[in-house]
């Protein structure tokens, strides 16, 4: 895993932490799969399967949209990790629910 791989697959883990502390997401199950294959393995999954991630619905009611896998696959910071149509896919959703804050 390099560098830019380990930072998304820490920050994906903190932002299940936080969520976990804010409000009703649980999400261990989808800590221990990104802890297993990593932030960017797991990512690309789920994005190839066409699902969201685990609790996505639970943090958008939340307010905390900024915390999802999804928003984070944006995030230009990671850029590099993930294909035009992967970050496509996400944005699309994210747009879906009203989160253009990218």
């Amino acid at each position: 895993m390099n560098t830019l791989e380990k930072q998304f697959t820490e920050l994906l883990i903190k932002n299940c932490e936080e969520a976990q502390k804010a409000c009703a997401y649980r999400g261990i199950r989808f800590i221990q799969t990104i802890q297993k294959f990593g932030g960017v393995k797991t990512a690309k999954e789920i994005i190839r399967k066409g699902r969201l991630s685990d609790e996505f619905e639970v943090l958008e009611k939340a307010g905390l949209i900024k915390l999802t896998m999804e928003a984070l696959v944006v995030d230009r910071r990671f850029s590099e990790l993930f294909s035009d149509d992967e970050v496509n896919s996400c944005y699309e959703v994210l747009c879906e629910y009203g989160y253009y804050a990218i």
